[in-house]
């Protein structure tokens, strides 16, 4: 018989991907920006209200009623916005959400029945998601009060755990999440403007899946993060000065030609590199580009000069390329110069860890 001593724990489990991390979480509306967040990471699980605009009172009361009344074939309706797609909307919920059809091309009568199908197949799996409890459920921009009472109807169907996101531009440290009232609450550093969704603080997203990542399923246990290989043909770790040219359409790119048919199609790649950009720089924008493809990306902050910041790009390789063209895109007059080094290619939605270029941070110029 063996017996345990009393220290003895169980390992951690194992690391997980950015795909799969962000696939442990749902949303519960509000709308569309974690579904966007789930894709930027390479992930596109199916939710009833991933991509759906959903008050928190409306949402409360579904839940009281388990959805009974949600995707009746008179609760649902086929509208057509002003730009001709056509969104499926609830008479009783108000819940809507934008379909791939327009109204020119696709009769709303032919995807009604399509529809309806498609939100009882979604709203068994929600239901059943809430009663195993192994998911993490995304609500953001409510008050406390609706998530408190948000969170009590969601316990009604299991042990699921609520996920309380909110906005702050604060930089003083704090963990991105914490256990409140039996809910997590986290934040993110913004959010995405309503009319651009898509704009994404896709880092400050990542840490806070992490974070509840670590308080739920990891109980605490701090996830190790793998090293990811660069995927560059050719690479370097100097600093290499540049100097803008006569610009084409005001933009300028520094880069070259990289295969990518010997790269994952259904992965997201992330291009990278370390910037210095110096006091007298007059453009308006140094960021990366994978081609013209783009899920996540962060370009340099042109409020930080004389100092070593990170830029990148994520994207999807499609399939039909050879080859794309990987660098840095430069919006500046004819004749400003910066600095760059430590490019990479990595199979993520977010660049690896990767050490500042030492020869700019120990004082000794750039180039060297």
């Amino acid at each position: 018989m063996r017996f345990r001593l009393p220290w003895w724990r169980l390992p951690p489990p194992p690391d997980l991907s950015l795909a799969e991390l962000a696939t442990s979480f749902e949303s519960l509306g509000d709308n569309c920006e974690f579904g966007l967040v789930q894709r930027y990471c390479g992930a596109e699980p199916l939710g009833l209200f991933r991509f759906s605009s959903v008050t928190s009172e409306a949402l409360i009361d579904a839940l009281d009623t388990a959805f009974r009344h949600y995707g009746s074939t008179d609760d649902t309706e086929i509208l057509e916005a002003s730009t001709g797609r056509l969104y499926v909307r609830s008479r009783r919920y108000g819940f809507a959400y934008n379909t791939s059809d327009f109204a020119q091309t696709t009769a709303p009568a032919s995807i009604h029945r399509r529809e309806v199908g498609k939100i009882a197949y979604l709203k068994r799996r929600l239901l059943e998601d809430l009663a195993e409890g192994a998911k993490v459920f995304v609500r953001k921009g409510d008050s406390v009060p609706q998530a408190e009472a948000l969170a009590r109807a969601i316990r009604r169907h299991g042990p699921a755990t609520l996920l309380r996101v909110c906005a702050s531009d604060a930089e003083d440290g704090a963990a991105p999440a914490l256990w409140r009232n039996g809910m997590l609450e986290g934040r993110v550093r913004r959010f995405a403007p309503y009319e651009t969704a898509y704009a994404i603080d896709l880092e400050s997203w990542v840490d806070l899946l992490r974070e509840a990542d670590r308080l739920v399923r990891r109980q605490g246990v701090p996830a190790p993060r793998r090293p990811l290989p660069n995927l560059l043909a050719r690479r370097s770790g100097r600093a290499v000065a540049h100097r803008v040219g006569a610009p084409e359409n005001g933009v300028c790119v520094f880069g070259a030609r990289q295969r990518t048919d010997r790269l994952d199609a259904n992965a997201v790649h992330v291009f990278s590199a370390w910037v210095w950009i110096p006091s007298e720089f007059r453009g308006t924008r140094v960021g990366a580009a994978i081609g013209h493809f783009r899920l996540g990306w962060r370009d340099a902050d042109l409020g930080r000069r004389e100092c070593w910041q990170r830029v990148w790009v994520a994207a999807r390789l499609p399939a039909s390329y050879r080859d794309l063209m990987m660098g840095l895109v430069v919006e500046a007059p004819e004749g400003d110069q910066f600095w760059s080094a430590g490019r990479r290619l990595e199979a993520a939605a977010l660049p690896g860890p990767a050490p500042q270029p030492w020869a700019m941070t120990m004082g000794l110029g750039p180039g060297l």
